[in-house]
C-alpha cells in the first residue's frame, strides 16, 4: 500500500476497528449481566470467527462472506428455494 493510500484509509478502517470492538464490549457486557453464554448462540460463534478470518491475511473479504453464506445448491429452483434467514440452513450451519 502506498504511503498516501495508507494515510488516506487509517483513520477510516482504525475507526471501524473500534466500532467493532466496542460493539463486542456491549454484547459481551449485556450477556454477562444477564447470564447468557454467548457460546451457545450461533450467530456470536460466527462473529468470533469472522473476526479470527480478518486477522488472517489476504483474502478477507472472500472468507468473511463464505462464513455468513449457504453452500450453493445447484438445484435450489427444483427444492423451493433458499430457506428465510434465521433457517436451520442458514449461516453456514
Amino acid at each position: 500500500m502506498t504511503r498516501a493510500l495508507s494515510d488516506q484509509r487509517f483513520l477510516a478502517i482504525r475507526s471501524l476497528v473500534v466500532e467493532l470492538s466496542a460493539a463486542f464490549d456491549r454484547v459481551e457486557r449485556h450477556a454477562a449481566e444477564e447470564s447468557v453464554e454467548l457460546d451457545d448462540d450461533i450467530r456470536w460463534r460466527l462473529l468470533a470467527e469472522a473476526v479470527a478470518r480478518l486477522a488472517a491475511g489476504p483474502g478477507r473479504v472472500e472468507a468473511v462472506q463464505e462464513l455468513f453464506s449457504d453452500a450453493y445448491e445447484p438445484a435450489w429452483r427444483q427444492t423451493g428455494g433458499p430457506e428465510l434467514f434465521g433457517s436451520p440452513g442458514c449461516c453456514g450451519r
